[in-house]
């Protein structure tokens, strides 16, 4: 696995259980549309794509000039989370992305918590 893949499972992991958390736990299935169905079934790769790339985008921030993150390195979960700790200011995803997709709608996506 590499950082880059790390950071995709990570996001992937928040994303879905925040749509858990904030739609399945809420609403009885029958109240379901197409869209929300397809949704939960895993078609949120735009959303997730967002979090990834403001991610990086944060990590890259932090992380200028002569030292840059190699995206490339590789190693297990354990390992990966271990290289991202030991570089210390190495930002985490942060939940506000999340509801900038569903609370603020930044995406225009048809999947919006009440």
């Amino acid at each position: 696995m590499t950082l880059n893949e790390f950071i995709a499972d990570i996001a992937q992991h928040d994303l879905i259980h925040y749509v858990q958390i904030n739609i399945l736990d809420n609403y009885p299935e029958e109240e379901f549309d197409e869209e929300t169905n397809k949704y939960i079934e895993g078609d949120f790769e735009i959303h997730l794509h967002y979090l990834i790339e403001k991610w990086k985008n944060s990590i890259d921030d932090v992380f200028v000039g002569n030292f840059k993150i190699d995206y490339n390195h590789q190693g297990t979960f354990n390992e990966l989370w271990e290289y991202a700790v030991d570089l210390r200011n190495i930002p985490m995803l942060h939940d506000c992305w999340i509801n900038d997709i569903f609370v603020r709608d930044i995406l225009h996506t048809n999947i919006i918590l009440k």
